[in-house]
């Protein structure tokens, strides 16, 4: 008995769920793991709706038993939580922007300055930090004079760069020629 062949299950007809299509990191599964991929994507979605649904309902049942200086307390918290979310984002685009225009801007202040309202690379409360490096470049090429002063290159013994001056070897000459050699 142990040696008789294994039979595969009958299958139903195939029916393509409304999920993720094959990719072409799903062809090293098989049709049988690409099948239980599409059916796991379908079960998370359902649960997803699921969760969904039951949490709008609790919110809505929720907000039906609340008193009113309970309701007046979830909104302050609420309106306390949203400042200090728009507070924090304005802090995260000041930094992005210091930090795009670090090499494109021989000072990254005058760029936040510049570029006016930050608010603006907010979206839907996350910073657009592709928005910023445009914005930066379109800076640079309206104000060339922003951009910095020399090229980087490297210092002698490699571990910083200088974005004006002179090289070492200049520096070694006018040091010879000064002290008279």
């Amino acid at each position: 008995m142990a040696d008789e062949p294994k039979t595969e299950p009958k299958t139903e007809p195939k029916t393509e769920p409304k999920t993720e299509p094959k990719t072409g990191d799903d062809d090293h599964l098989g049709e049988a793991g690409i099948k239980a991929l599409r059916s796991e994507r379908a079960a998370r979605e359902k649960a997803e709706r699921d969760r969904n649904a039951i949490t709008a309902e609790r919110d809505e049942l929720k907000a039906k038993t609340q008193t009113a200086d309970e309701k007046a307390l979830d909104a302050a918290k609420k309106e306390g939580h949203d400042a200090a979310t728009i507070e924090a984002n304005r802090r995260i685009v000041k930094s992005e922007v210091r930090a795009a225009a670090g090499a494109k801007v021989s000072d990254p202040e005058d760029a936040a300055a510049l570029l006016g309202d930050l608010d603006r690379f907010i979206v839907k409360g996350e910073v657009d930090t592709k928005a910023i490096s445009s914005a930066i470049d379109d800076l640079v090429k309206a104000k060339p004079y922003l951009a910095p002063a020399g090229k980087a290159r490297p210092l002698p013994g490699g571990a910083a760069t200088a974005t004006s001056g002179s090289g070492f070897n200049e520096e070694l000459r006018r040091r010879i020629h000064r002290a008279g050699g």
